[in-house]
């Protein structure tokens, strides 16, 4: 009985671990983000950059604010690689890259009764052999 019962006990503790859910957080060392710079501010040896994403697939961020060396202009496109408050990578894309803010050009066509043609069905058709 007490065999039993201790068998028991072993068995319900295995399954209860294998299916206790384990909730980890991992905080993401590095954070990619591929948009347009907005603003950028110059400090002692480099740049603060603001970047609004362009692209968010594949978990790249919305928005991000970080410090770089190398220089660019408000308006390009770049991808970076943002480490803490810093940028480890930091490509410039296109420079002077600005999004498309006008609707697309759309054409009407004024189809009257006049531009139709009128096509005449053949009466009489004969095939020779």
């Amino acid at each position: 009985m007490l065999l039993r019962s201790l068998s028991l006990f072993i068995l319900l503790f295995l399954v209860a671990g294998c299916t206790a859910a384990k909730n980890h957080t991992e905080i993401a060392k590095n954070s990619y983000i591929k948009g347009i710079v907005t603003s950028i501010s110059k400090v002692n040896s480099g740049y603060v950059y603001t970047i609004e994403s362009t692209d968010t697939s594949n978990g790249k961020l919305i928005s991000a604010q970080g410090f770089s060396s190398k220089p660019c202009n408000v308006g390009d496109l770049v991808y970076a690689r943002l480490n803490g408050a810093k940028f480890d990578y930091f490509a410039v894309l296109v420079t002077g890259f600005e999004r498309a803010q006008e609707p697309a050009i759309i054409k009407k066509h004024h189809r009257t009764k006049q531009n139709l043609t009128v096509d005449s069905i053949p009466v009489v058709e004969s095939i020779e052999f």
